[in-house]
């Protein structure tokens, strides 16, 4: 077979979502393809545990609104819930709760960040709740909720929103586009230039692997989907216990649960499936691409397991090779994917390994040592307020600054700009930030009256 020949087919391995997110998207950018779609039976553990709920990022939106695919579309056919961000309980050693936004948090005084002015007052004794400056945290609280509209230019237009999506759902409804866009649905995997490797991380095409079990304890992940009556939250909530941690996160129609836990420091826990955090040390080897947990298995404690799939996906269609000379292009898919599970890799970790929640894994978790880049984040920020940002980061600045806060990580020394600024204005910045904020969320109407709208 000449490698200057073209790419002409695709075979993907698995009819999971990662394996329909894969042919919808492909087919939409790349028409002229011959695409199969191989089906697998079983739990969907396409991208890395089986789940009811994903999430959708901020960002996320946006790249399937450039790929065609918007969100009343998403909405409607995965009875899916607006996001706002995660509440946490359980997670710190005061015992106090917390609330990390999507979006950016307060805004900056001059070059000072906000952040930092905040860690300022707090050391000169004032009780400052970082995310009192969010509108997204205000606007979750008050139970109101709008996108913001076209040209705004208050305060509502720093409100940032994702979505959650039903997992059967969404993966039915990219099936759907897949075949009305030729792509085939075969029995047993076809012949083709290319395979893309969505079958999780059972895959037959596993190669060398790296282990994280020395770093993520977590071996157990079980997940339902509970029908409910109650009106859903704007925000994911996950829970701290003992021997791991749970989340719910919130739909048109229900409650996707997920519950990830030691099974060695729980003997009672409900029946679940075995979980192996870990990585392919390559995901890109011959003309086999792996994306989502065929590639990598994250703790899913970040709910970045649909993100971190859509990026693999849009990465290998902004890369897909011209003809079957395949070696470029895995080189330098292999790169950009290695820092993204890198800085997944450190997002989980340092949200798991640096809290107060309390139990004999937790306490282990943080006796341990963490690794190089990982710990690098976390003592430059509890040193100084400052964020190590890398390329492939699956948090932005904000992100950050939002999950060590809700943590309860907070800086030991201040930023001099910062500590020359009087507490009187740095008070009144806040006072003018929060009453903008508070005026833009009465405007808003109630979430529920709003989604109920949007979904039907």
């Amino acid at each position: 077979m000449s490698g200057d020949a073209a790419v002409t087919s695709v075979a993907i391995a698995g009819s999971g979502l990662a394996g329909w997110l894969a042919a919808s998207l492909v087919a939409r950018a790349l028409p002229d393809l011959a695409i199969t779609v191989t089906e697998t039976p079983g739990p969907d553990r396409s991208l890395g545990v089986t789940t009811a709920a994903e999430i959708l990022l901020p960002d996320d939106l946006l790249m399937l609104g450039e790929a065609g695919w918007n969100g009343p579309d998403l909405l409607r056919e995965c009875r899916a819930g607006f996001l706002l961000g995660t509440a946490l309980t359980g997670w710190r050693a005061d015992g106090a709760a917390a609330f990390m936004p999507f979006g950016e948090i307060g805004a900056p005084l001059g070059p000072v960040p906000f952040h930092q002015l905040v860690s300022t007052q707090r050391r000169r004794g004032e009780a400052v709740n970082l995310a009192n400056y969010s509108i997204g945290a205000l606007a979750a609280q008050a139970g109101r909720f709008a996108p913001p509209p076209p040209g705004d230019e208050t305060a509502h237009s720093a409100l940032a929103f994702g979505l959650c999506v039903d997992t059967q759902r969404m993966a039915a409804m990219l099936r759907e586009d897949a075949l009305e866009r030729g792509v085939q649905l075969t029995g047993a995997l076809s012949d083709a230039d290319l395979v893309i490797d969505a079958s999780g991380p059972d895959s037959r095409f596993a190669g060398a692997r790296e282990d994280w079990s020395a770093w993520f304890p977590f071996d157990r992940v079980a997940s339902a989907r509970r029908s409910s009556e109650a009106p859903p939250p704007p925000y994911v909530h996950c829970d701290a216990h003992a021997a791991g941690w749970q989340s719910f996160a919130p739909l048109a129609d229900g409650v996707g649960e997920l519950f990830v836990f030691a099974s060695a420091d729980a003997p009672g826990a409900p029946p679940a499936e075995p979980f192996a955090p870990g990585c392919e040390v390559a995901a890109w080897t011959d003309n086999v691409v792996r994306i989502a947990g065929a590639a990598a298995q994250h703790d899913p404690v970040s709910g970045l397991q649909l993100h971190i799939a859509l990026a693999d996906v849009l990465r290998l269609i902004a890369l897909f090779p011209a003809t079957r000379e395949l070696a470029a292009e895995a080189a330098e898919y292999n790169r950009q994917w290695r820092e993204q599970t890198d800085c997944a890799f450190d997002a989980a970790l340092l949200r798991l390994a640096r809290t107060g929640a309390r139990g004999a894994v937790w306490d282990r978790l943080r006796a341990s040592p963490l690794p190089e880049r990982a710990g690098y984040r976390h003592d430059l920020y509890a040193a100084n307020g400052r964020i190590v940002l890398h390329d492939g980061e699956v948090l932005d600045e904000a992100g950050w600054i939002a999950q060590f806060d809700a943590l309860g990580v907070q800086p030991r020394k201040g930023d001099a700009l910062a500590d020359a600024l009087p507490s009187e204005r740095i008070a009144a910045h806040f006072a003018a930030i929060r009453q903008a904020m508070i005026a833009a969320v009465g405007r808003m109407p109630p979430y529920q009256a709003l989604l109920a709208q949007a979904v039907a």
